[in-house]
């Protein structure tokens, strides 16, 4: 039911298009400015622009560099463009934050979440909006419209309001913050960056317990294995095989070639199980790759 619409290119260091020597502010403002255009292009039409704040399945943990976020803000303000923040995988504590844009001070008009939310012991999902939306909808028709048939489902809510107690007795938001030293989210991250000596891991790059590794035929070049191998696959299916699951992708170089994995794992692991996590995973990297 949603007609065609205009796409950008997002800031992808390890494989950008600008240049990076000043850790890739100067490029994010580059790919802010094509939102820009699009929106001028579009000569009033676009109503809103959908992000992820840190990329989740299809380019494996991204993190957009300083100044990209904020500038994309900005711009929709001044067009009067809705700013619409999708976090079904980067919310609820995943990044070390309650949601992955906090980390950059952008508030969005209208916000998405699912998935964490409920710890996926139910279906739930939410679309939060600020006072603006919610004003606009009450002065206008007075009727939120939508297609969900079981809204408000008692069971998954209360799901979800379990969720957001545990979460708060454990302090989990922090165990997922890489920045403390102490959390999970650290531990993961000093672990998962090891890889990169392996000759087929190319980046490894992520924040909070989100992380993403990349493979690459040519660490020089960056030239992505043949398609038809699905490295990433082969790697994720040997993981498995030692108790190890990670989700594997392809495409994230053209939107065919390109392999690499989502680590993604939950706020109450160890930092014994995550050494063990990423021992097996070497493993597996190192197994296929003979």
């Amino acid at each position: 039911m949603v007609r065609e619409f205009e796409h950008i290119g997002i800031p992808y260091c390890y494989r950008c298009a600008h240049d990076c020597t000043d850790g890739c502010r100067n490029c994010g403002l580059r790919y802010a400015a094509e939102l820009e255009r699009a929106i001028e292009a579009a000569n009033g039409s676009a109503a809103a622009f959908i992000f992820e704040p840190v990329s989740g399945a299809t380019l494996g943990a991204v993190v957009p560099p300083d100044g990209y976020l904020q500038k994309i803000a900005e711009i929709c303000r001044q067009h009067g463009v809705l700013l619409i923040a999708d976090e079904v995988m980067t919310g609820m504590g995943r990044t070390g934050r309650n949601f992955a844009v906090e980390h950059w001070g952008v508030a969005p008009d209208i916000l998405i979440s699912a998935k964490g939310l409920s710890s996926g012991y139910a279906p739930l999902g939410a679309v939060i909006a600020n006072k603006k939306v919610v004003d606009a909808v009450a002065n206008g028709s007075g009727a939120f419209l939508h297609g969900f048939t079981y809204n408000s489902h008692p069971v998954s809510v209360a799901a979800g309001h379990a969720v957001f107690a545990y979460m708060r007795k454990r302090n989990l938001i922090q165990a997922a913050d890489s920045t403390r030293t102490d959390s999970a989210g650290h531990t993961l991250a000093r672990n998962l960056e090891t890889l990169s000596d392996l000759n087929s891991v190319g980046d490894v790059r992520g924040i909070g317990l989100l992380w993403g590794v990349e493979f690459v035929a040519d660490k020089k070049s960056k030239q992505p294995f043949p398609e038809g191998m699905n490295f990433a696959a082969s790697v994720a299916s040997a993981a498995a095989e030692r108790g190890v699951l990670v989700y594997p992708m392809q495409g994230c170089v053209d939107g065919n070639s390109g392999d690499h994995l989502l680590i993604a794992p939950p706020a109450v692991i160890t930092p014994e199980e995550i050494a063990w996590a990423v021992q097996h995973l070497r493993e597996a990297v190192q197994e296929v790759n003979a």
